[in-house]
Formats: structure tokens, C-alpha cells, sequence
């Protein structure tokens, strides 16, 4: 295979003859909702060349790969992914798969980008799964989550998880008719929304006249006006003390709220409103404590110190208690469990044991925990 592999990635114009049939139509729900189906987990096959093995790692440029799904294959771009959770194909890395990389226009079912999160730092592999279903249920703009087996090389590398990229298609669907605007990567662990912290962040979807302008401005509303006016006019303020609100109740302890990580910022230009989008959720429902315990975050912080701004956060949190008993997070991530624990004790190369109680008791006791702090 691999003879073969190494003569087709040396000579491009050949990968016409790859068989990129799509496996079936797009449903009617928008590019990607198959991949996110309760109860599915994909199959996934990559072939790599020996040329393309070596030039894999941190930093590095996409390389050459076959991604086989459902019969089809298709070459795409291929790198590692992650900070504290990096590996090397030694271990069990995390991935990121680019159709258009080589060929434009390129997608399976209309999806252009796969994040592939190995969860080697998830004895549950259920985290990712119960945050951003939360998220999603309390109004906060996030991706979509579900599961995959990953071969490379004809070798098993375990279950992963499938975390919706956040690209222009995510714009696109998320925000309709707005989807165009700013979207900024918070580049750098403690990116924040201050003077200096400007240049934490990474452009990664948006062609505005003068990149970082918006963002500019908006630190500078943050530091002359008060809190609540910069979230009643700048942000949708909503989704935002939504956001913040999740963050604090799961809790994160990986997130903007307390250690201002793992988040991006989207300007939507056409409503000119601003919204935190949650990532990297693997650290969520971990541990207990206040509601407001270690809060650093440059905004929240201020909205604790506003009286105004603190009634809204709280009234927020509430609801967000309201929605973890109404959409049954503890069933849900049940349910979820009951189709990935043969996978997850069968991964080769997890590096902790499967031990899904590990969230499910945190998901029972923290609603009372955090009510108790209102």
C-alpha cells in the first residue's frame, strides 16, 4: 500500500484516480450533522507515506495523507494538533484534516475539516460531549461533538473525539446571514481582552480592510465604559453571560473565566455584535468548589463587581441550572457512555483507565453545589 501511497503523493495530477465518490446525500440539517448523530461512531483510515511521517510535527505544515471513509477516499492535508495534550504518532496525537488543502472544493457530505481530539487526558472520553451540549442547550454558540475509530497505517489508534471545526462553514451555519465577520483564536494561554493582550490573538476567519481594528476597539470600550454598557452595546449580551455562566457551574478550570484559555471571539460585523465561543472543553465537570472561585478572566471579573452585571450573571446561572435538569445531562451522557465504553476500554493507546463515573457522580452533585452559592 504504502509503495503505491509514496508514488501518488509524489505526483499530484494522479489523484484523480482516488475514488472520492460521497457516500450518500447531505442531510437536511446542514453540512456535518451526520458526523454528530447520537449513537455513531465513525471510521476513519488515514495512509501516510514514510516522507509524510517525517515531516509530521508541532508547528508543522500540512502533509500528504489518505483519508478513507465509508468506501471513499480522498487526499487531503493532514498535521498534529494541541499544546499541553501534543503527541507524536509514537503516542496517540490529535488530528486535523483539511479536504481542500490539495484539491479545492474538495468535502465529505459538504464538511471541508475534521478536528480530531485524541482525549488522552479524559478517563471518560465523555467531557467534550456533555460541555458542549450544555452550551449549546443554554443559547451559547458552540460546536457539535460525536465519536470516531482511527486507523493510521492500518493501525487502530483508539476512539476520538469529533469536534465541529470552527471555520467559515461553522460561521455560516451558526450564524446565518452573519457568518462573514471576525473570528479570533485566543493564540496563547492567558489571552485576554486588555491593551497588551491584543496580541494574543489569531485571525483565523474574516478579511477585514485593517485585522485587529475591531478588536482593538473593543478594548478600548472596555476600558472607558462600565461592564454592563460595553455588554448591552458591543456583545449579544445573552449568549455571552451564557457562556460565562456554563463556564462557572460545569466548572472549567481551562477556560476564559478563570484562566482565560480555550476560547475564541467572533465579531459578527453585520449586527456588530461580539460572542465568546467555548473550546477544548476536556478539563470541564472536573472538581467542585464556589461558583466564583478563580475567576481571572478580564470581563467576568468586572461583572462580579457590578452590581447590575452580577444580578444578570446570576439570573443567567439559574437558567442554565433550569436547562442541566431539563435536557437530563446525567441521562444524556448515560446514554452516551453506553455506546463508546467498549471503544474506550479498547483504545491501545489511552493513557488513563475508562471510568465514566468520573463525570457522571459530577454531574449529580454539581447543580446543588451551585445553587447552593446563589
Amino acid at each position: 500500500m504504502l509503495s503505491t501511497l509514496a508514488f501518488l503523493l509524489a505526483h499530484p495530477p494522479w489523484a484523480s484516480i482516488l475514488d472520492q465518490r460521497e457516500p450518500e446525500s447531505p442531510p437536511a440539517d446542514g453540512p456535518g450533522a451526520f458526523l454528530y448523530r447520537e449513537g455513531s461512531i465513525h471510521d476513519f483510515r488515514l495512509e501516510l507515506s514514510e516522507e509524510a511521517i517525517h515531516a509530521l510535527g508541532r508547528d508543522e505544515p500540512d502533509v500528504h495523507a489518505l483519508l478513507t471513509y465509508e468506501g471513499a477516499t480522498w487526499d487531503v492535508g493532514l498535521k498534529l494538533k494541541g499544546s499541553s495534550t501534543y503527541q507524536s504518532l509514537d503516542g496517540k496525537p490529535s488530528l486535523k484534516i483539511d479536504l481542500e488543502e490539495w484539491v479545492p472544493d474538495q468535502a465529505i457530505l459538504g464538511v471541508r475539516r475534521l478536528t480530531l481530539n485524541s482525549m488522552v487526558f479524559d478517563p471518560t472520553m465523555l467531557r467534550e460531549h456533555a460541555a458542549y451540549r450544555l452550551y449549546d442547550a443554554s443559547g451559547v454558540p458552540a460546536p457539535r461533538h460525536g465519536w470516531a475509530r482511527v486507523w493510521i497505517n492500518g493501525e487502530l489508534y483508539g476512539l476520538y473525539g469529533v469536534v465541529e471545526t470552527l471555520d467559515e462553514q461553522w460561521l455560516r451555519r451558526r450564524f446565518p446571514g452573519d457568518g462573514e465577520g471576525n473570528l479570533y483564536d485566543s493564540h496563547y494561554t492567558y489571552a485576554d481582552l486588555t491593551g497588551g493582550g491584543v496580541a494574543s490573538f489569531e485571525l483565523k476567519e474574516g478579511k477585514p480592510v485593517e485585522p485587529y481594528a475591531d478588536l482593538r476597539e473593543l478594548v478600548r470600550a472596555l476600558d472607558s465604559d462600565d461592564i454592563l454598557t460595553v455588554l448591552n452595546t458591543r456583545f449579544d449580551r445573552d449568549a455571552v453571560l451564557g457562556m460565562w455562566a456554563v463556564e462557572l457551574v460545569i466548572p472549567t478550570w481551562d477556560g476564559y473565566s478563570r484562566n482565560t484559555n480555550n476560547y475564541l471571539l467572533y465579531h459578527a460585523t453585520v449586527s456588530d455584535r461580539w460572542y465568546f465561543i467555548p473550546w477544548g472543553q476536556d478539563t470541564a465537570f472536573r472538581g467542585g468548589g464556589s461558583l466564583y472561585a478563580g475567576v481571572r478572566g478580564r470581563m467576568v471579573a468586572a461583572c462580579l463587581n457590578h452590581t447590575g452585571c452580577k444580578a444578570a450573571l446570576d439570573a443567567r446561572i439559574g437558567e442554565v441550572l433550569a436547562t442541566w435538569e431539563e435536557i437530563d445531562l446525567v441521562g444524556y451522557a448515560g446514554t452516551a457512555w453506553s455506546y463508546i465504553a467498549t471503544d474506550c476500554e479498547e483504545d491501545p493507546r489511552r493513557t488513563l483507565g475508562c471510568d465514566p463515573e468520573d463525570l457522571l457522580g459530577a454531574l449529580e452533585e454539581r447543580p446543588g453545589q451551585a445553587a447552593g452559592d446563589l
